[in-house]
């Protein structure tokens, strides 16, 4: 009888954890007023939106800023962005700090000035101006102890391709490879792993929206190009990664703005259509990741409205796990396994390295291969039940790609 109560219990968690995957909730609504054109980043467990412009009465520009508790879904208010208020600025974080910069104001006059903010003693300062033309809808991402910013529009609405790469160490910037694609403003970026990524946008100057996916490798300072969006090109959406899966969704496309949503998995090069963002659709989004959670809020809907609303999206961990073609190359077993479990691989270049990731994307396991061939013995009894994914790297490079599934 307890065993079957014990059944019952783990099967009525796991639907319930089916039912909670690949979903939006709504949090509490954005402190602010609500805006198009913000900027939104997070720095560890909290979440930060903040400038922009809305039209409530009339054209209003803003330079207030506000914190995200995601433990007890509330806002608080912290320091006024310490440059002039605009929109169309960009956003990121390195280790405990946010950065923001660019941007155009009231005056239509364009940015490229560049400031740090500290979460712990709540302060902006002014660091060195960015190093390209000034501009507004560029895009950013950072990897590891750098950030970077690239591509949006001038003045006349001329186009750039360029990136450039902030060291917060010597506070200096360097100008990097431009992307391997068209200029454009208003596309997405993000970065997964040791890499960043651009898609989306427009080219306004020929009026083409654009549906091509760069990866950009700074160990090499090149750009790949890789699965083309399988939805429409658009501009002013917003997107976030979490774990090796980048996300974008909303936007505007041809004068109608959207709410669909769609996966890029890293692993396997292609796209997904996951479930449609939860509010109105809206284009001039902000959107970030905490953990392994995404958020997408504030932005402008098919009638002006300047939205408040904020959405939590949960992904489909498991199903994005399963759609994870393995290689032939490698192999594990027994799959499922009880708690070790042998890897097999052949035809590997060393030295390279394999990677055990949970559904979420972090690495729980790491182990150095030095042959073309072989086989490794892995206990994996300090791991839960559920379903990993792993993928083996040489020089950077994808050499195979699997899962594996661990019950007790």
């Amino acid at each position: 009888m307890k065993t079957n109560l014990t059944i019952l219990i783990i099967l009525f968690a796991f639907i319930q954890f089916a039912k909670a995957q690949n979903t939006w909730v709504q949090k509490a609504n954005f402190g602010g007023i609500g805006r198009q054109g913000a900027v939104g980043f997070s720095i560890g467990n909290k979440g930060y939106v903040g400038i922009g412009f809305d039209y409530s009465v009339t054209l209003h520009y803003h330079k207030d800023f506000w914190e995200y508790d995601l433990s007890s879904n509330a806002w608080t208010q912290k320091a006024d962005f310490g440059g002039t208020a605009r929109s169309g600025a960009v956003g990121f974080c390195i280790g405990p700090k946010g950065y923001l910069g660019t941007g155009s104001d009231s005056s239509f006059f364009y940015y490229n000035d560049f400031w740090e903010y500290d979460p712990i003693v709540n302060t902006w300062t002014q660091k060195a101006d960015f190093g390209g033309t000034p501009r507004v809808n560029a895009v950013c991402f950072s990897i590891g102890t750098k950030g970077y910013i690239g591509t949006g529009n001038g003045l006349n609405f001329t186009s750039y391709n360029d990136l450039w790469e902030y060291d917060p160490a010597q506070n200096i910037w360097i100008q990097k490879t431009s992307l391997g694609g068209t200029t454009r403003s208003s596309a997405v970026g993000f970065s997964i792993n040791t890499k960043g990524y651009i898609c989306s946008g427009a080219n306004f100057g020929f009026g083409v929206l654009l549906t091509d996916l760069w990866e950009f490798d700074p160990s090499v300072n090149s750009w790949t190009q890789k699965a083309n969006m399988i939805f429409s090109g658009r501009y002013g959406a917003t997107g976030f990664s979490i774990g090796n899966k980048g996300y974008i969704g909303t936007g505007n496309y041809g004068g109608s703005v959207r709410n669909d949503f769609w996966e890029y998995n890293v692993l396997v090069n292609n796209w997904t259509h996951k479930a449609d963002f939860g509010g109105v659709a809206r284009e001039g989004a902000i959107g970030f990741s905490i953990g392994s959670r995404g958020y997408i809020g504030t932005g402008q809907d098919i009638n002006n409205n300047n939205a408040i609303d904020f959405w939590e999206y949960i992904p489909d961990t498991t199903t994005s796990t399963n759609e994870l073609t393995p290689s032939s190359n490698t192999s594990i077993y027994p799959n499922p396994c009880h708690g070790s479990f042998t890897f097999s691989y052949h035809n590997i270049t060393p030295p390279s390295i394999l990677k055990i990731m949970d559904g979420a994307g972090k690495i729980v396991y790491t182990q150095n291969l030095s042959a073309m061939e072989g086989t490794q013995k892995i206990n994996a009894t300090a791991l839960r039940d559920g379903i990993y994914y792993y993928e083996v790297l040489s020089d950077n490079n994808v050499m195979g790609v699997g899962k594996v599934v661990i019950v007790r």
